[in-house]
């Protein structure tokens, strides 16, 4: 456990600090009102379900990196590296088109009027941010996986607070400059994006440590390149499946009005800041797989992975059960002033999230400890099960059928995660098991 938690501590602390830039970007558009924090959740949800496909896409790096250097080979580790870099940039112009597209699609999806002019106007500035943050995501798994977690962690916190500075300034204006609104925060958001590679790519270049990973120069090498695609775009649908059940939810509240979307961004947001956790340790526990994978350790498999999940299931208990105890002045730091409903709505959401957190950080756990594997494929299968076949309709049929509380959407996405958590439980236990018969 205490390897798990030395290499997922920095990790936490760095994911928790990109994070921070949307918590930031969502307090601050509070401060502009009811409808700029919906427009704000909308924009940003359509953003994300994109950038989570990108970081999906980028985690095929982690299991070939992480085995590179369980089987002592580091000139391999940094050539493919320099592939992650190709990927990201072959990526991300394809993209960005579907960021500055998905903007016109909620139009077409019949979302508030109101709202889309800001949203549009969001995700316009920030598909420009797709580039530098997949750069970042390559960087991460990386380092991550060469154990020098604390580069990441550095970089973050530091571009995280120039953020927050930008977020306010050219957000809300101030010392000469006018507001600008939702566009001033999402463009402090690609700043900020731009800023944490560049101090990455800097701790790349100059940290001793890693002169053993450094190589020249790459071009696009086909078998390595092919070696992270493999794994990656197996990965990028996975998150993206579990990020679209999300996204449609959040814009299955816009169509329940302002009032209710915004609350359920609220919610939604701080829920995502806990589970930021479980999402590192994920990371760490790939990273510890694959090491394990390398040096051909059929027992350190299995140690890490079980140890994983169970340091990922006692977290999210304790955070579910602070979320429920604290849910009220949570709420209000995002709304100080806001509308009584919206708290009050806000609020319900938060007392349901508190309960899924044991199942989103267990998933999230069981979906790094299989990567660390390499097993890419089949755990998408889970998600389609979970969130198409069950959590969404159950969701859907309650609001919009029957006409019910709002609310069951979130227990829709509960019931999802649950099975997916399950299923890739048993999973791992399946693969364990095989991997001795055949040993």
């Amino acid at each position: 456990m205490t390897s798990l938690l030395t290499l997922a501590a920095p990790l936490v602390v760095a994911q928790l600090a990109q994070m921070g830039m949307g918590v930031v970007g969502t307090m601050v558009a509070g401060q502009l009102g009811v409808r700029q924090l919906a427009a704000q959740g909308l924009g940003a949800t359509a953003f994300s379900l994109v950038l989570i496909m990108a970081f999906g896409l980028m985690a095929g790096l982690d299991p070939h990196v992480a085995r590179a250097v369980g089987e002592g080979d580091p000139q391999r580790a940094g050539r493919l590296f320099y592939q992650g870099l190709w990927t990201a940039t072959l990526g991300a112009l394809p993209l960005m088109a579907l960021i500055v597209l998905s903007g016109r699609g909620l139009r077409w999806m019949g979302q508030d009027p109101r709202l889309m002019d800001d949203v549009e106007v969001l995700l316009d500035w920030s598909a420009i941010g797709i580039l530098p943050a997949m750069w970042f995501a390559a960087s991460r798994s990386f380092l991550s996986a060469i154990g020098q977690p604390a580069i990441v962690m550095r970089a973050a916190v530091l571009s995280n607070v120039v953020h927050a500075v930008l977020c306010l300034w050219l957000g809300l204006g101030g010392l000469g400059l006018p507001r600008m609104g939702i566009r001033g925060i999402a463009l402090a958001s690609v700043l900020g994006r731009v800023l944490m590679v560049a101090l990455l790519w800097l701790g790349v270049r100059y940290s001793k440590s890693l002169a053993p990973f450094r190589s020249p120069f790459a071009w696009p090498e086909w078998p390595l390149l092919h070696t992270v695609l493999r794994s990656g775009m197996p990965l990028a649908l996975q998150y993206g499946l579990e990020a679209s059940g999300f996204a449609l939810v959040t814009f299955w509240m816009g169509l329940l009005g302002p009032e209710t979307l915004a609350a359920h961004e609220v919610a939604l947001n701080i829920a995502s800041l806990a589970f930021q956790v479980p999402f590192a340790v994920s990371t760490a526990a790939a990273m510890r797989v694959g090491y394990a994978v390398g040096r051909r350790d059929g027992p350190g498999i299995g140690l890490a992975g079980w140890t994983a999940l169970r340091v990922g299931v006692a977290y999210s208990a304790l955070s579910g059960c602070v979320m429920l105890l604290l849910r009220t002045p949570m709420a209000q730091l995002y709304l100080p002033h806001g509308d009584p409903l919206v708290l009050s709505v806000t609020c319900h959401f938060l007392g349901i999230a508190a309960a899924f957190q044991l199942a989103d950080g267990a998933q999230a756990i069981g979906f790094g400890v299989l990567r660390g594997l390499d097993d890419t494929r089949v755990p998408v299968l889970f998600n389609l099960l979970g969130f198409s076949l069950l959590g969404l309709p159950l969701g859907y049929w309650q609001v919009f059928v029957r006409h019910g509380d709002p609310a069951w959407l979130w227990w829709g996405l509960s019931l999802a995660l649950g099975v997916v958590a399950v299923s890739l439980a048993l999973r791992f236990a399946w693969l364990l098991r095989v991997r001795r018969l055949l040993a």
